[in-house]
């Protein structure tokens, strides 16, 4: 992962946008100290905090400082691992066996030791189809995984695995005490117990989620004692609750809020690149969506430069390809043009006379930037080329049910909910997980139906290249089928994330993908 401490983040910012409070209060300044409470808000409350079924960033803003994982990103670039519960590893020539050495002495939150059967647990729980994690495919070219020893761990593929250390840097690689998971089976994810800088105390869905510092952790000591998550799902609150000082930190802000803030000049507010894309999902399986030609229309009938400059006010970009700035594999290509005219053209040849249905667009609010705002705009775009929609809006944990898991009736969303169009974003910067999770056919994640011979073939290869500039050309022809020949989703804009600090406050990490780390967050006396 990317990541960008918030000094850093205001320094680049500062360049670009001129953002307002660039004080003493995020310099360097002496006197810091730790905070007693540091209080987070955000606007989607967590799904679980089990990390083998949890998909979504509310949730790994917690997970993330709850848990370890084997490997992760050193943080100053998406292009090399440092150890984090592995002291060091190595790769077989044939790229089918990795051997890691564990770090010696680590022990779970609740006392008992992380060694390699703690690994192996781990990773044959999400492995087992019965548990029915959405990122087991992620993990489905692995063969075995045996504990030569309490130090010692080995993974063993079917294939070639060049992607084995971006897998297990993964949130979902996350390393849980296996003697937790025993103990509260189903109800694990109320119950989370890692080897992180934090120890879980509790959390009421839809009121907050709060975790104290781990003083037994085997890193560098965290600085806030006790760390609050709460979901504050409308924007102008998340404002309101820093104004008031209810709130430390405020995630997911809108524009407006954005101006608000830099107006008061009370708090410092972060734009932070990311590679997060926000776009439609279509379900493919069905009319209209499962004709390529009308995908293509209805991308041509969205004016995305005025989402980005009336709606977004300027708060983000308009999409040159499936994959933002930043992302591992980028290739760029011209913006969809837009021309109402053209798409409402095609429409009518390949339903004369009119669609006859509807499309029933569904979308979350609160979880993306002006997500319910942007989506009623698109509603108005495709109305105007003939299209009669329905809308309806969800709050997030929810909507995140309604499409990933099974209803009465209705299946697991995979072609089969009510809707023909749903509003997701993603932030991985992982070329493999980002195109597979979505594209692969049969993928649990994969909800549009999408299935496409070439593209299942070069995700194959993908996968099984040891050669890392193959393996990104792979990855880029990819891309192009999307962009050019047979998109699975309508981008609507490249995410810029807004956040809202207290002036007070020094050392936030911003990730590029979406999370952040508190742990290093200090209260500065001028």
């Amino acid at each position: 992962m990317r990541r960008l401490n918030c000094l850093e983040v205001l320094i680049r910012s500062f360049a670009v946008v001129g953002i307002l409070g660039l004080s003493a209060g995020l310099s360097f300044v002496a006197n810091a100290k730790d905070l007693k409470k540091l209080t987070f808000v955000q606007g989607a409350d967590i799904d679980t905090l089990d990390p083998a079924i949890s998909r979504s960033v509310p949730s790994y803003n917690v997970i993330n400082h709850l848990f370890n994982r084997l490997v992760a990103w050193d943080g100053h670039g998406h292009n090399t691992f440092v150890a984090d519960l592995a002291q060091s590893w190595s790769r077989s020539e044939d790229g089918r066996q990795w051997i890691f050495i564990l770090k010696p002495g680590i022990t779970f939150h609740d006392g008992t030791a992380f060694d390699a059967a703690a690994v192996k647990f781990n990773l044959d729980r999400i492995m087992n189809p019965k548990l029915g994690s959405p990122h087991r495919s992620y993990y489905a070219d692995i063969a075995s995984v045996d504990a030569l020893a309490p130090n010692e761990l080995r993974i063993t593929t079917k294939n070639p695995s060049p992607t084995m250390l971006e897998l297990l840097a993964k949130e979902s690689s996350s390393i849980s005490s296996p003697a937790a998971v025993v103990k509260y089976g189903r109800a694990y994810g109320h119950h989370p117990v890692g080897t992180g800088p934090y120890v879980f105390d509790s959390w009421i869905p839809n009121d907050q989620a709060v975790i104290h510092k781990n003083n037994a952790f085997y890193g560098t000591t965290a600085k806030p004692e006790t760390i609050v998550f709460r979901p504050v799902r409308e924007d102008s609150s998340r404002v309101i609750e820093l104004r008031t000082n209810n709130a430390d930190i405020a995630a997911n802000l809108s524009p407006e809020a954005a101006i608000e803030l830099k107006e008061l000049n009370k708090s410092t507010l972060l734009r932070v690149p990311s590679t997060f894309q926000v776009f439609f999902e279509m379900n493919l399986t069905k009319p209209p969506f499962d004709d390529p030609r009308i995908r293509r229309a209805v991308s041509m009938a969205i004016d995305r430069q005025a989402l980005v400059d009336k709606v977004l006010l300027g708060y983000g970009k308009v999409p040159t390809g499936p994959f933002p700035e930043g992302t591992q594999a980028r290739r760029e290509f011209p913006p969809v043009k837009y021309d109402p005219d053209a798409a409402r053209k095609i429409i009518n040849e390949v339903y004369p006379g009119g669609y006859p249905g509807t499309v029933v667009i569904w979308t979350p609010a609160g979880r993306y930037t002006k997500d319910r705002q942007v989506s009623e705009v698109v509603q108005g775009y495709l109305n105007a080329v003939g299209l009669k929609t329905e809308f309806k809006v969800w709050e997030w944990a929810t909507y995140q049910k309604n499409l990933y898991r099974p209803e009465p009736g209705k299946g697991t969303g995979k072609g089969s909910n009510d809707a023909n169009m749903w509003l997701l974003g993603t932030g991985i910067s992982d070329a493999d997980i980002r195109l597979r999770r979505k594209l692969s056919s049969g993928d649990p994640q994969n909800l549009t139906g999408y299935s496409n011979p070439q593209v299942d073939k070069l995700l194959q290869l993908a996968s099984r290249e040891l050669d890392e500039k193959t393996r990104m050309s792979y990855y880029g022809q990819i891309q192009q089928i999307l962009w050019e020949q047979d998109p699975d989703n309508l981008p609507l804009f490249d995410q810029e994330q807004i956040i809202g600090v207290r002036k007070a406050l020094n050392g936030l990490d911003v990730d590029y993908e979406g999370t952040i780390d508190l742990t290093n967050v200090e209260l500065i006396e001028r």
